[in-house]
């Protein structure tokens, strides 16, 4: 189960991530006043598919998988290292998640909620600003992994295609 941890035995690492790098001292307390800091084990869940949250998270420690559910069948979609962010749609939407994540061994992340991130973002306008700049880079980031994955797919689909015409043409040369 996870368990909340107290951010000040973890200050040092948490200024390592490019989240907090360049916050001030009073920002970055700020910001972890308003957040949780919290210890996941090996295999524990994160986020669940289905579930509707208003969380953003940051990986402070360890790795994290993304999978989906499709009828039954769990698809793997990546890992997530060290200085990842994700969730980054609960941000901008109220909608149910589309994928599952879950720790990778042990994983320290940090969770803040909407409303304390726009809290902190009308207090802290500069950092709140890095932190969309990041979170736009990682959106477009995953949007960037996808659609090279669509294109392998629809280039496969269509090499599949071509030879099937081929075959039918083949055999109908017979």
């Amino acid at each position: 189960m996870a368990l909340t941890v107290d951010p000040n035995d973890y200050k040092n690492l948490i200024k390592k991530n490019v989240l907090f790098r360049y916050m001030s001292e009073e920002a970055f307390f700020a910001f972890l006043h308003g957040s949780e800091l919290m210890e996941y084990e090996d295999g524990e869940n994160i986020i669940s598919q289905g579930d509707v949250s208003q969380f953003l998270y940051c990986l402070i420690k360890g790795s994290v998988a993304v999978s989906a559910q499709e009828k039954g069948n769990d698809f793997y979609i990546y890992n997530l290292e060290e200085g990842e962010i994700f969730g980054e749609a609960a941000l901008f939407l109220t909608e149910l998640r589309i994928a599952s994540v879950k720790s990778s061994g042990a994983s320290l992340i940090i969770r803040i909620h909407r409303e304390n991130l726009i809290k902190f973002i009308g207090e802290y306008s500069q950092a709140g600003n890095r932190i969309f700049i990041l979170v736009i880079y990682s959106l477009l980031k995953k949007l960037r992994t996808s659609t090279r994955e669509i294109t392998t797919v629809k280039k496969m689909y269509m090499q599949v295609k071509k030879m099937k015409a081929q075959m039918e043409k083949l055999l109908q040369e017979l």
